[in-house]
């Protein structure tokens, strides 16, 4: 009687292990040649040792029964810590950047499609996972490409794929020969504003965005004026928002005064926000506490956590010696409001502790 329970539990044990996905302990190279000889193809866990994302897929996504019977029959799966051994050179041939990322690979080893983040459920995981494989995949859309494919309606359907599919060195080397064979009136218009408006396709600071930013009449005329007006802003809150947060260390009060005048002349429309943004940073840099409190009561009750988080404690702790009490207490009252209000768990502490052992702690030597 004990055998067949024991017999009985080790069939259930095998059982529950093969339903969940089956990773194998093999390098890259034997993972793409034994998918060649089982008609399958590779899956590539990229994870590193301090990724919470990662550790969640690993523990609650990818052991379900749909996603491993889906992944067992279709791939070859493997996993790889970024950071050590082999995964170091898949980081960097693949330009993986961000965790968890799972790559899917043909059986020569190029790539087909990134799932990059984490997913709430396995379905939800699996959806993406069969992008790779529909007629829009990147994959048969390179294998198209490589046959000599130059339709522009196709060349815009594959770097919209490449993006997806975080290829963007690729993405956007295709971006810009289509660019470069259009007339300013065809790149003005809305087919092709996409590119502009992607910051992966055309970075601050790339020909592209000063194209934009030269011609941003012709842009609100083909596309739409709180389109251009908005991807411009967008722009601006990226330059300012690292001054606010002290990434950029370098700006003067000069180089801040320069960046209203041209946000003057590019008159946007509904980004005011812009410029609380300039007053708060010219109060920081005068250090006006009774101004930077009075822009900091207006601006950071109506952003969202994302901002709060890496916005809020930078400009305080700038002026750490020249708080009094009473702005002390007026910026503990702040921070309490900013609690109540905000919804992730981790900045209501960070919020919490900064209000109990931070701002005490600013002001006089």
């Amino acid at each position: 009687m004990k055998k067949i329970i024991l017999l009985l539990s080790c069939i259930f044990v095998m059982t529950s292990m093969s339903a969940q996905t089956s990773f194998q302990e093999l390098t890259l190279e034997k993972a793409l040649e034994q998918a060649k000889v089982e008609n399958k193809y590779v899956f590539i866990d990229c994870y590193t040792s301090w990724c919470g994302p990662c550790k969640m897929m690993a523990e609650k996504i990818l052991p379900l029964k749909e996603v491993g019977e889906y992944m067992n029959g279709k791939f070859v799966c493997v996993k790889f810590n970024m950071e050590k051994g082999e995964g170091r050179a898949i980081q960097q041939k693949y330009r993986v950047s961000a965790y968890p990322t799972f790559l899917i690979l043909d059986t020569d080893g190029s790539l087909l499609y990134a799932v990059v983040g984490g997913t709430a459920t396995g379905e939800e995981f699996l959806e993406k996972v069969k992008i790779a494989f529909d007629d829009n995949s990147v994959g048969k859309l390179a294998a198209e490409y490589n046959r000599g494919n130059r339709n522009m309606d196709f060349l815009l359907k594959y770097i919209k794929a490449l993006v997806k599919s975080c290829d963007l060195e690729k993405a956007q080397k295709i971006a810009q020969d289509v660019v470069v064979a259009l007339d300013d009136v065809e790149k003005c218009s809305e087919p092709y504003w996409f590119i502009y408006a992607n910051r992966d396709l055309s970075p601050v600071g790339s020909g592209n965005m000063v194209y934009l930013l030269k011609h941003m009449e012709q842009f609100r005329k083909g596309v739409g004026r709180k389109e251009v007006d908005s991807v411009v802003a967008d722009l601006f809150a990226v330059q300012l928002e690292d001054i606010l947060r002290g990434r950029n260390k370098i700006a003067t009060l000069a180089d801040v005064e320069a960046a209203e005048k041209m946000l003057d002349s590019y008159k946007l429309i509904g980004q005011d926000y812009l410029y609380e943004y300039i007053a708060l940073i010219k109060a920081v840099k005068t250090e006006n506490t009774d101004e930077t409190l009075r822009l900091c009561k207006g601006i950071f009750p109506k952003l969202s956590d994302q901002k709060i988080a890496y916005l809020y404690f930078s400009p305080l702790t700038m002026l750490q010696y020249k708080w009094n009490n009473k702005q002390k207490k007026e910026l503990v009252a702040l921070t309490k409001q900013l609690i109540d209000q905000v919804e992730m768990s981790q900045l209501k502490h960070s919020l919490k502790n900064f209000a109990d052992t931070g701002i005490p702690h600013l002001g006089a030597k």
